[in-house]
């Protein structure tokens, strides 16, 4: 059995509601960079494999676990965010100015939609967290640390219990998203069996990292 701890990224601007020009460029807080450390410093499992989002807020989380553990295997994966509002229509914008247009994308409910440059629509998403969970079953490792999204955890759940992307799972999924939070640093422990099937544990919030 493989150990996968999924580890949503440290506090970043716009978390706090900072305008922001990009998804991919969004950076930690002052506080998200101590979370990072903080956590990197309390974690007592050592992994063999390191994976980290293409997105900066995930990899400066990461970034001191790679210093610690310099010796293991580090991947960039696309376990990014979900961003399905168009970048250019966002850009400088603030969580709060752009809840409209997220009102409007999930009243859509069509998981073929696209919101223009860079947007990726629902079905997209969940194809790429399904991609993962085969990827991760081929690579060989004992305990892998994934530095990652709220979304993308989500995502990957929602994709173990609901196979087919439609108007149905899409509704369904912002229900799912909207019932439950992952706060900043908080690890979900989860497992892939010798058949390559996926199991989700609880979520962890005390900031640490635990077997």
């Amino acid at each position: 059995m493989k150990d996968v701890f999924l580890i949503r990224h440290a506090e970043s601007l716009a978390n706090i509601g900072e305008a922001t020009t990009s998804p991919a460029e969004i950076p930690l807080s002052e506080a998200g960079l101590k979370q990072a450390s903080d956590l990197a410093a309390a974690s007592a499992v050592r992994p063999d494999l390191m994976v980290y989002s293409p997105y900066r807020r995930a990899k400066q989380t990461a970034q001191p676990f790679l210093e610690k553990y310099a010796d293991v295997t580090a991947e960039e994966l696309p376990v990014q965010e979900f961003t399905y509002l168009s970048v250019s229509r966002c850009r400088g914008t603030n969580r709060e100015q752009r809840k409209p247009w997220v009102n409007e994308y999930w009243q859509r409910a069509d998981p073929n939609y696209s919101d223009g440059d860079q947007a990726e629509s629902f079905g997209e998403f969940m194809a790429r967290c399904a991609r993962f969970k085969l990827a991760m079953a081929e690579i060989e490792f004992e305990v892998a640390f994934v530095f990652t999204h709220e979304q993308f955890i989500k995502g990957l759940v929602w994709t173990n219990l609901i196979q087919i992307a439609d108007s149905a799972s899409m509704s369904g999924f912002y229900s799912f998203d909207h019932a439950f939070r992952i706060p900043n640093v908080a690890a979900m422990h989860s497992m892939i069996d010798a058949d390559g099937h996926s199991y989700f544990g609880n979520l962890d919030a005390s900031h640490q990292i635990n077997a």
